[in-house]
C-alpha cells in the first residue's frame, strides 16, 4: 500500500499507538531474545511513524536508524522524536541505505506483509547485519486471531492472499541463511474496552480497512458495535501477533 497516497499518517499514532505497558512488553522480548548491547546499531526496518524507534534507542542506549518508503510517515516520526540517537532515512527501494555488516539488530514490526519481494528483503537484512546479529520480526499471520477478521468480511480475501503464513516467514529467512532462534505467539492487549477499540477502528488506519469500500467498512463497524453490546463494559480487546527472532550467519 502507498501510504503517501493516503491520510493514514495523520491518524496512525492515534489509532495504532501502543500504551506504555504494551510497548514495554515488546521491548522486554527484544531484550530477552536479541539483547542489543549498549552503543549498538539497530535498524527499525519499515519504521512508519517511529513508534518503536525512539523507545528502542532509549531502552538499549543504542543508535537507531529508522527506514521507511513513506515520506509522510517519516515526517511524523521526525517531528515527534527527541532523541539524538535516532535518525530516519527514506527507503524508496532496495538496497537498504546501509553498508555491509554494519548493523547489530534489525527490528521489523508489521512490515513483512507489505514487502514486495520478501526474499530480497531477507537478503538485504543478511547483507547489513554482522555475523551473529539478530533479526526480530513482529507480524500478524494468516493463522493469528484478531478482532477485525471476525467483523469485516471484506478483508478475508486480503488475509488469505496477503498475510503470510507462519511457515512462510520462517522459510523466507531460513532460505536467506538465517537461523531461527525464537517463534512465539504473543497475545497483546490493543484496547482496554470495546468502545475504545471501536473509536480506534473508526479512524481506518489499518491498511486492509483502508482498502475496502465504504459500504463494507460500515458493515464491519456495525458488526463491531453489535459485538460490543454483548460484552461487559470493562472487557479488554486482544489480538495475536507472531514474534520471530533469527540470527545472521
Amino acid at each position: 500500500m502507498d501510504y503517501d497516497a493516503s491520510a493514514i499518517s495523520t491518524v496512525y499514532d492515534e489509532a495504532r499507538g501502543l500504551a506504555p505497558e504494551r510497548l514495554q512488553q515488546w521491548l522486554d522480548l527484544v531484550a530477552r531474545d536479541a539483547a542489543p548491547r549498549k552503543g549498538s546499531l539497530i535498524v527499525d526496518f519499515g519504521c512508519g511513524t517511529g513508534r518503536f524507534s525512539e523507545p528502542l534507542a532509549e531502552r538499549f542506549s543504542a543508535r537507531v536508524i529508522g527506514v521507511d518508503p513513506s515520506e509522510k510517515m517519516l515526517d511524523v516520526a521526525r517531528r515527534k522524536t527527541k532523541s539524538d540517537r535516532v535518525e530516519f532515512r527514506r527507503m524508496a527501494a532496495k538496497p537498504l541505505p546501509l553498508v555491509d555488516s554494519s548493523v547489530d539488530t534489525v527490528f521489523m514490526s508489521m512490515v513483512f506483509h507489505h514487502l514486495e519481494t520478501a526474499a530480497e528483503a531477507a537478503e538485504e537484512c543478511r547483507r547489513v547485519l554482522r555475523s551473529g546479529g539478530h533479526l526480530c520480526v513482529r507480524n500478524t499471520t494468516q493463522e493469528a486471531d484478531f478482532p477485525h477478521r471476525h467483523a469485516f468480511a471484506a478483508i478475508v480475501p486480503l488475509i488469505e492472499t496477503e498475510l503470510p503464513a507462519r511457515r512462510e516467514i520462517a522459510g523466507v529467512f531460513a532460505r536467506a541463511g538465517f537461523a531461527l532462534l525464537v517463534h512465539e505467539i504473543v497475545t497483546q492487549r490493543i484496547a482496554d474496552t470495546w468502545s475504545e477499540f471501536i473509536a480506534k477502528t473508526e479512524l481506518r488506519a489499518d491498511s486492509f480497512l483502508a482498502r475496502i469500500n465504504d459500504d463494507d467498512f460500515a458493515a464491519g463497524m456495525a458488526a463491531l458495535r453489535a459485538h460490543a453490546m454483548r460484552t461487559t463494559p470493562d472487557q479488554a480487546v486482544t489480538e495475536e501477533l507472531d514474534w520471530y527472532v533469527f540470527m545472521a550467519p
